[in-house]
């Protein structure tokens, strides 16, 4: 809630835009040229120009595994971002299985008192893409995201409250769009996610393999000219492998890459979605309530603190109230953190008036 107000409400963030911010935002303009409407997908080399075009001025390093810093674990931010949207491409292939409706949907939805039908919040949003799953045969909505790290378990995205959000209020502004027909059903939104890494060598199945032992080229070349007869050297023995044109590889590592993509589908079911709008109008009541001071601005801190723009602002609030206002007052600056979504909502935003939360 103290992100929220000081940031958010108040619109007070560091000068500098953080790295991760801009490069966010650049992989997304490079995954809008890839999926445009339909079911061909945009080259590789317009995808590259979309993200360095959509980087502009903006240059920086990005640190793939966090941790203390060492330069194996230092990128620079244009050539990670080149090379995970070039493996990105390479992984999914002509990545047909979607039939892209619709594209990068702004929305915005009005929450009201349901005692008093006052305007106490404005939840907004976008969504990245509306498809149709040619394999399952069901609409989906898409949602792209740069991880730092994969977890192995992904099941909170299934609480997740923006993939709630985006299924609560998506059939009426699909419906308002004439996208999607009064019995249409939206299945679930796909988290596609892409993470903040260089890709390692392995073979063409994917895999990192030690090198080979005499052993595996003896397997290999059983059954081809000439016999052999054990003794030969690794030396020949990679020769012929290579006169026959085969690929010896030897056992596979025990630590393998970590995968580079993701693809996790939540589903939610219609009780699920209709508690989403009931989360919705408890959170804008509570915001509305710290707006007037009615309730006090808590704080939860949790180890991705220090990535905050006010995370300086925030230790110093908990010395000095006052200093930390003079803090914000000399370092910081404000901003109008809802300037892109106003401009967004312009060029064909849609704006729900009668939502209801039950």
């Amino acid at each position: 809630m103290f992100f929220w107000y000081h940031h958010w409400h108040r619109g007070l963030t560091s000068p500098r835009v953080p790295t991760w911010s801009w490069f966010g935002t650049a992989i997304h303009r490079a995954l809008e040229v890839r999926y445009p409407v339909g079911t061909k997908r945009g080259a590789l080399p317009d995808v590259l120009e979309a993200f360095e075009v959509a980087c502009g001025d903006e240059h920086g390093r990005i640190w793939e595994k966090g941790g203390d810093l060492d330069d194996e674990e230092v990128h620079d931010s244009m050539d990670l971002g080149k090379a995970m949207l070039t493996g990105y491409v390479k992984h999914y292939g002509d990545d047909s299985r979607w039939q892209v409706i619709h594209t990068e949907q702004p929305f915005q939805i009005d929450v009201r008192d349901p005692r008093t039908g006052r305007l106490i919040a404005v939840y907004c949003g976008t969504w990245d893409l509306f498809v149709w799953d040619r394999v399952d045969k069901v609409y989906r909505l898409v949602d792209h995201k740069t991880r730092k790290q994969f977890k192995t378990d992904w099941s909170f995205y299934d609480l997740n409250d923006q993939g709630g959000s985006y299924l609560w209020v998506a059939p009426q502004v699909l419906q308002h769009l004439g996208l999607l027909g009064p019995k249409d059903h939206i299945d679930g939104i796909v988290f596609n996610m892409l993470r903040k890494a260089m890709p390692q060598p392995t073979a063409e199945d994917g895999i990192r393999y030690n090198l080979p032992k005499k052993k595996h080229y003896l397997e290999a070349l059983r059954g081809t000219a000439p016999a052999l007869t054990g003794r030969e050297t690794i030396t020949i023995l990679a020769e012929y492998a290579r006169q026959a044109g085969i690929d010896v590889k030897g056992d596979a590592r025990a630590v393998q890459p970590a995968p580079l993509f993701r693809r996790y589908t939540t589903h939610r079911g219609l009780e699920q979605r209709v508690n989403q709008g009931r989360k919705v109008l408890a959170e804008a009541t509570h915001m509305d309530l710290v707006r007037r001071g009615r309730l006090p601005i808590l704080k939860h801190p949790t180890e991705d603190c220090v990535r905050c723009p006010l995370f300086e602002f925030c230790q110093l609030d908990e010395l000095d109230p006052e200093e930390a206002e003079g803090y914000a007052a000399s370092m910081l600056v404000k901003r109008d953190m809802y300037a892109d979504h106003r401009e967004a909502m312009q060029q064909g935003g849609l704006e729900v008036k009668e939502k209801r939360a039950t």
